[in-house]
């Protein structure tokens, strides 16, 4: 079906809906979803997460997504961040954007890695999450899949919370804001530590957080943040019965991680033996000034990371290698600006430049056929540019529309980076949304956009580096190329009463380039000709009474792929990998007096795999699917006071048996005690 068959067809259906409503927010059980009306947006949300009412135990941001259509997680049963842990609209982390207070998250990461440390993020510091979902913002860049914006309290307070749980969970956290004249100030800390329940994956976390405020005037504001984290991870070690070393306690696991120079000069990985860890130490700082002007403002922010990892490897009881691996050291600038021409039009403009730089790494000990250090072999800058313009038509419609600008320039960053090749391209993306309003009960908003992604640093350095740890370099004459694409979508909002809210939003993408990457071994990154995701998502709510209510989200998705290489075996063919085409969340709320009861329950439909994924050698795999799952939570509250709580949550209530990840299986019935004090 073309692309203008399915435009075509979008448009009618938001021509037979009727009528759409005014500007209100929809409350889905804890999500809110922004309706577009009377006011103006300019930041295009699709759905707000609000913690303020959420009493129950959160793990991590991941867990609280769960729920939210559009949004699926994939992950194995260990703590840190996994680089396709969260999945927004089929698109995994280099292809949509983490902010925390509209600063950019993601970045270079360690040794290409393009991921936000989740568990970097304390829980208990969130105020709400605001998801955009797709690429229709004209302020954000490179977001195939959307933006993902984690909002931190601002107002004056503290809590210091308590919790213990399963497989020796042990958690303290604490935070507080304050404020003295014109200063703002405030503190968190969190420890987390916990055993693996896969063999070896044990977890520990201790984060501590500084921030400083300080208002020059009414208009004119100075902030100042810095975050340091040192994150302990235990690697996978494979557990199967029969082999060396098998241990019954843990579950039977088919693969273990395969990190560093796993083939140690043999045909085949050497995976990773018990003892075998990461220390992830990270520092991050950033500086933002803000002014408010009569008619408009101004927001100029200056961030830079200094990230370490710091890998073991452990082979039958001895260190086959210890080594720091080449650090993450990116800066980045933003400005964003807006002004009020008059009471129809309001302008957005703004840029960002961001650096993406390794520091150099080195190994511990001379050891056989390892270098004395590691160099960073890539780099690249990254612009962007934009303009947009908000014009109230009348009091029924609403246009945004906006033109962006983005550019990369590519190249090695050391002189023995002698396979890297310089790459530069840039493109303009032009966006379009149109919001009209009926009536008091429907709102219609149609988007159409332009996609343009440049190559994140890990497609960058594999395309070249890659392909030549096999018998050939496939990419010797290839030409890397961004990705680029057309996006449109459709949203219908409707009250059926004062009780009953539903939405439903169709999606579609067509990509005319795609870059296919797994990030793992043997590497292989090539363009494909095509790609095409395409899908509609369903959420509804549901008011009981003033005490109780309901919620219940639906996603279906579906993707398609052309140009796969015969020798690619560690991708499917004609689908993206791990992209179930069914998912369903069904939550419910009583708050009543002092106590608070939740239940959730997540399904996530059948989806397809490469089996080996995401270590076992090229040859050796084969096309697996995992069954369906359903997942069932409970979280019961008690409020003693205004200032003390105490919480009781249960994960995977029955017990179910599951994987996310083929041959990694997931938790089963586990609990967290927690116990918060307010002040």
């Amino acid at each position: 079906m073309s692309k203008w068959k399915i435009l075509s067809g979008l448009l009618c259906l938001s021509l037979v809906t009727g009528s759409a409503f005014a500007a209100e927010v929809a409350n889905y059980g804890d999500e809110e979803v922004v309706v577009y009306g009377d006011e103006t947006t300019d930041n295009h949300v699709d759905t707000i997460i609000d913690l303020k009412d959420y009493k129950g135990e959160v793990k991590s941001v991941p867990e609280l997504l769960r729920g939210t259509a559009g949004i699926q997680i994939q992950e194995r049963p260990v703590g840190g961040a996994e680089d396709q842990s969260v999945k927004l609209r089929g698109h995994d982390s280099r292809r949509f954007l983490v902010l925390v207070d509209g600063v950019p998250q993601k970045n270079s990461g360690v040794m290409g890695g393009s991921y936000f440390s989740w568990d970097a993020m304390p829980m208990d510091m969130i105020e709400k999450i605001e998801i955009i979902k797709g690429a229709k913002s004209f302020k954000y860049g490179q977001t195939d899949g959307g933006v993902i914006n984690i909002i931190t309290k601002h107002t004056n307070g503290g809590q210091i919370k308590f919790s213990v749980g399963s497989n020796r969970l042990r958690q303290t956290s604490i935070y507080y804001k304050g404020s003295a004249g014109q200063l703002d100030y405030g503190i968190n800390y969190l420890f987390e530590s916990n055993d693996g329940y896969l063999r070896n994956a044990d977890y520990g976390n201790k984060l501590f957080g500084l921030s400083l405020g300080y208002h020059f005037s009414k208009t004119d504001t100075i902030r100042v943040n810095f975050q340091h984290n040192r994150t302990h991870v235990g690697r996978v070690v494979r557990n199967v019965p029969g082999e060396a070393g098998y241990n019954p306690y843990y579950p039977t696991t088919l693969f273990g991680d395969a990190f560093g120079n796993d083939t140690q000069g043999m045909p085949n990985p050497i995976m990773p033996g018990d003892g075998s860890h990461a220390i992830a130490t990270g520092n991050r700082f950033d500086i933002t000034y803000e002014s408010k002007r009569d008619n408009g403002s101004d927001l100029l922010t200056y961030w830079k990371n200094n990230e370490d990892l710091h890998e073991v490897k452990v082979v039958n009881g001895a260190t086959v290698y210890d080594r720091h691996n080449s650090s993450d050291k990116s800066s980045g600038y933003i400005y964003r600006g807006t002004q009020v021409l008059d009471d129809k039009h309001e302008l957005a403009f703004g840029g960002e430049y961001t650096r993406l730089r390794y520091g150099y790494g080195w190994y511990n000990g001379v050891q056989p056929g390892f270098a004395q250090n590691l160099y960073p072999s890539q780099k690249a800058d990254v612009w962007g540019l934009y303009v947009g313009d908000t014009w109230n038509m009348d009091k029924r419609w609403t246009l945004e529309y906006g033109l962006r600008y983005d550019t990369m320039h590519a190249d090695r960053d050391d002189a023995r980076g002698a396979r890297m090749k310089p790459y530069s391209d840039s493109g303009f993306s032009p966006k379009l949304t149109a919001t009209v309003k009926n009536d008091d009960k429907t709102t219609t908003s149609f988007s159409i956009n332009r996609i343009w992604r440049s190559p994140s640093m890990a497609e960058f350095y594999w395309y070249y580096q890659g392909p030549a740890m096999g018998a050939m370099n496939h990419n010797a004459e290839a030409e890397l190329k961004p990705e680029k694409g057309w996006g449109y979508d459709l949203s219908v909002s409707h009250s059926f009463s004062d009780k009953y809210d539903s939405k439903i939003s169709l999606f579609y993408q067509n990509f005319s380039s795609f870059i296919q990457f797994l990030h793992t071994r043997p590497f292989n990154v090539y363009m494909l000709n095509g790609v095409k995701i395409w899908g509609f998502e369903w959420e509804n709510s549901y008011k009981f009474d003033d005490y109780s209510s309901v919620y219940l989200n639906y996603t279906n998705q579906h993707t398609s792929k052309d140009g796969t290489k015969n020798y690619d075996k560690v991708a499917l063919s004609d689908e993206l990998d791990y992209r179930p085409r069914h998912m369903l969340s069904l939550g419910y709320k009583f708050h009543r007096d002092s106590w608070i009861f939740q239940y959730d329950m997540n399904y996530v439909g059948s989806q397809k795999a490469v089996a080996g994924y995401p270590s076992a050698a090229p040859m050796e795999t084969k096309v697996a699917e995992l069954g369906g799952y359903a997942v069932h939570n409970i979280s019961i509250t008690k409020e003693f006071n205004k200032q003390t709580s105490a919480n009781l949550s249960v994960y995977n209530l029955f017990d179910k048996n599951y994987s996310e990840i083929y041959g990694y299986p997931m938790n089963g019935r586990t609990y967290v005690l927690s116990c918060s004090y307010n002040f």
